[in-house]
């Protein structure tokens, strides 16, 4: 039986994920402050967020759990992007077609390595195409099978502050690693998200959320202000000029806009609001969303001929970027409502509530 959701991580989920597809779809705009906003937080909330829901878990089970919650759907994805390549191949048309890949063998490679950004890999002399969106699923994997057994540790004095040691230590080593190697499955994002994962343990433990002090969202406020005026945080690749304020920031923007979920849950909209009933499905929908909206980005080709149907007959860019961004919720959102009614397909995104097989 699933358990009872709780509804501002829902909510919190849901703006995020929103921001994810935004912060794929700002065109010409992707150089901009307001791009470099979104990706302070846009990424690590999932990580603090799982971290603030953290409790200790059997490593088999949780192992056997997250294959089929995370890994699975990137199966599902590699496989449907395998599908449209193929269609692309038999029958070359202006709407399926990729973005990245060129050859099976490019695709293949992409999804076996699981990396986010383009890498060049030392020695071999070899180039890795990245798999785009769904980086996160791998990195998310690795992260949290990681983040368990550390927690799982036990030390007679100092327990939280010597696991404390050890994910900072995990992050030094993500930083440190990627500036010479970009390691397969994305491991280099989870190590440094071992910190995020932390903090909102540590959140949640101390119970640093249930605090109304508005000194705490205003200095967080800031530093998210102040991040965003370096440059855009990729934490798929670890690039940002200064490493150790882009993790600050991550947290710091993430507990504002989770501050932001609650206050929309209990003080701004009302239990039957139309507004909250859907950001609660984008964000119990994440992962489904995720995985589609790669597939929107990297073979379907309609948002780049909508840009510029809409340039044609607006000659406004602003709007044919809002209507590009209305377009790519859309499709993921609707892909995702249809998923949910299709045996089987269901059980690769959805596998939480429908199972290959129910004991």
């Amino acid at each position: 039986m699933l358990g009872k959701r709780i509804e501002w991580i829902d909510i919190a989920r849901g703006i995020a994920i929103l921001f994810v597809i935004v912060g794929h779809s700002l065109g010409n705009y992707f150089s901009s402050y307001f791009a470099n906003l979104i990706y302070v937080f846009h990424m690590p909330i999932f990580f603090i967020l799982s971290g603030y829901l953290y409790k200790p878990k059997n490593k088999n089970r949780f192992l056997k759990s997250s294959f089929f919650n995370l890994i699975i759907p990137y199966i599902g994805t590699v496989i449907l992007a395998f599908l449209l390549f193929t269609i692309y191949k038999l029958y070359s048309n202006p709407i399926i077609a990729p973005s990245r890949v060129t050859s099976y063998k490019q695709l293949s490679i992409s999804a076996l390595y699981g990396i986010g950004a383009s890498a060049d890999l030392p020695f071999i002399g070899k180039s890795i195409i990245p798999i785009g969106a769904i980086w996160f699923l791998l990195a998310f994997f690795i992260g949290t099978q990681l983040f368990n057994i550390i927690m799982s540790l036990s030390f007679k004095k100092d327990d939280l502050v010597i696991k404390g040691a050890i994910v900072a230590c995990c992050a030094f080593l993500g930083m440190y690693i990627q500036t010479y190697i970009y390691l397969p499955w994305s491991i280099n994002a989870a190590l440094l998200a071992q910190v995020f994962f932390f903090a909102g343990f540590i959140l949640k433990k101390f119970d640093l959320l249930v605090a109304k002090h508005k000194i705490v969202i205003i200095v967080s406020s800031v530093i998210w202000l102040m991040t965003a005026t370096i440059g855009l945080f990729g934490l798929d690749n670890l690039q940002f000029p200064n490493m150790y304020l882009a993790v600050v920031g991550g947290i710091a923007s993430s507990l504002v806009v989770i501050k932001f979920s609650m206050y929309l849950e209990n003080d701004l909209l009302s239990q039957e609001s139309k507004i909250k009933n859907a950001l609660c499905f984008l964000g119990a929908e994440s992962l489904c969303i995720f995985c589609f909206h790669l597939i929107d980005l990297d073979f379907i080709q309609i948002w780049p001929h909508l840009i510029n149907f809409v340039m044609r007959i607006s000659n406004s860019y602003l709007l044919a970027i809002t209507v590009g961004n209305i377009y790519r919720i859309c499709f993921a959102v609707v892909i995702t409502l249809s998923i949910s009614h299709i045996p089987v397909l269901r059980s690769f995104y959805m596998h939480r509530k429908y199972k290959f097989i129910r004991h």
